[in-house]
């Protein structure tokens, strides 16, 4: 998955370092981050020393996100010039090919800080302008004392099985630019418990019934700013699949040697359609030779 970054080292210990010329910066504007232009298919985080005519200038404002290494991250909100034969504005979308994924991990990660603290500007209590907290990763208004935390939202995904099918769907166009085969998730409401939010989701959104819902694993997934819990569930009763047309495409039941392998295994949604299919991680790796890009 993508924050399984072995043998590197993920460092988010709070602070303000002084940026140093070898350190990393993204420059993230809306949705959007500038990266350096590898190939067709790949992108690279730059470095201050990318930028050597305005390197102190963006030093002077970046933020300190991270360390992976012990190698700085930070990130910048305006960016005098760049050549753009050799760097590009990038959406999220360009991590999911990222390789090697701890950048992959490191990009998306930011990008869900910059999402935070541009969303959190003013206090939602007084609408005084937020101010960086000096002790912890949070925002706090100077005037009422409001602390605003980064957002994370929790989630459940399920791999429901029926013997020896898995169900799987695909989005609509418009509410995910995700196009591969997917499972069925939704965020927990108010009230819930993770169980309970799936037997909900489920029924809403392909109208079936669920039982022996077992936890899997978690992952951090920011994306969508969400904490990721996935499990395992079986059908219980009918197998008639009744689809939630707003939400998805389409929705069946796939044999296990009908479930394509995966080839970037970055989401715990590929982990969970893989352990169905092969029994395993170990298996799956074993059986395909597929290598983490790190």
């Amino acid at each position: 998955m993508i924050q399984n970054i072995n043998p590197h080292k993920f460092d988010l210990t709070y602070g303000q370092p002084k940026a140093q010329d070898e350190d990393f910066v993204l420059y993230i504007k809306k949705s959007k981050t500038l990266l350096r232009k590898v190939d067709e298919e790949n992108h690279e985080i730059p470095k201050f020393s990318d930028f050597p005519e305005d390197k102190e200038l963006l030093k002077e404002s970046a933020y300190y996100l991270f360390a992976i290494d012990g190698n700085h991250y930070y990130y910048v909100t305006k960016m005098p010039r760049y050549d753009a034969d050799v760097y590009e504005l990038c959406s999220t979308a360009a991590y999911r090919k990222m390789h090697p994924m701890y950048q992959a991990f490191a990009g998306i990660t930011a990008t869900q800080i910059h999402r935070f603290k541009e969303s959190r500007k003013y206090c939602g209590r007084c609408g005084h302008l937020m101010e960086n907290s000096k002790t912890e990763r949070a925002l706090v208004c100077p005037e009422c004392g409001q602390t605003e935390y980064p957002k994370i939202s929790p989630a459940v995904i399920v791999a429901i099985s029926d013997g020896d099918r898995l169900l799987m769907s695909r989005y609509r166009v418009n509410n995910n630019p995700y196009r591969g085969y997917a499972l069925i998730a939704g965020f927990v409401e108010i009230g819930e418990s993770f169980e309970e939010t799936i037997h909900r989701e489920v029924m809403e959104e392909v109208g079936l019934k669920v039982k022996n819902i077992r936890y899997y694993k978690s992952q951090p997934w920011a994306f969508s700013d969400t904490e990721m819990i996935g499990f395992f569930a079986e059908l219980d009763g009918p197998d008639k699949i009744k689809l939630q047309e707003d939400e998805l495409s389409e929705a069946g039941w796939y044999h296990r040697d009908e479930i394509p392998d995966e080839t970037m295994m970055n989401s715990i949604g590929s982990e969970l359609k893989m352990v169905f299919k092969y029994g395993s991680l170990e298996k799956f790796y074993e059986v395909t030779g597929y290598k983490d890009q790190n």
